[in-house]
């Protein structure tokens, strides 16, 4: 696969579904701290409700390693924190290996200005496990992806 990640024809991932996170992280009040940030686990985020040491609480629940499941692929929830507003209507999610080519693309569609997406994102196979994974969340430019939020992640 080439690097030009936005405009892979086949996707080898599986996004299952999205959401913008609720009034109480509303795309004006998305914490600062958590930035260009995601948060990930394998299993699903709980996110709060109140401001009250919000960023402690999702910080808290967040993981770096992931083993597979017993049918042999990687689940990863995330909560992204964009550190721009998303221009368009359309999301790129992708999971990069050690070598930096994409091994789980996903395309979903947002909402001009948001500015957070809580979701999953399957990653079938990986020929560097055990190495540094780069979960990116992005927008194409052209054919250019902008980077909203990305993290390094390990599989197991």
């Amino acid at each position: 696969m080439n690097r030009n990640y936005p405009y892979q024809v086949a996707v080898v991932g599986l996004l299952l579904g999205f959401f913008a996170l609720g009034s109480t992280v509303s795309a004006q009040s998305a914490p600062k701290a958590l930035r260009g940030q995601i948060i990930t686990n394998s299993r699903d985020i709980n996110v709060p409700t109140s401001a009250a040491k919000f960023v402690k609480k999702m910080r808290k629940q967040d993981r770096k390693k992931f083993k597979r499941d017993e049918s042999g692929k990687w689940v990863i929830y995330f909560v992204a924190f964009f550190n721009r507003a998303l221009p368009g209507e359309h999301i790129g999610v992708v999971v990069l290996d050690a070598k930096k080519e994409p091994i789980a693309v996903a395309d979903v569609a947002g909402q001009k200005g948001q500015r957070t997406l809580a979701s999953q994102i399957i990653v079938e196979t990986t020929e560097t496990p055990g190495k540094k994974h780069t979960l990116q969340v992005y927008f194409a430019r052209g054919k250019k992806p902008v980077i909203l939020a990305k993290k390094e992640i390990i599989l197991r």
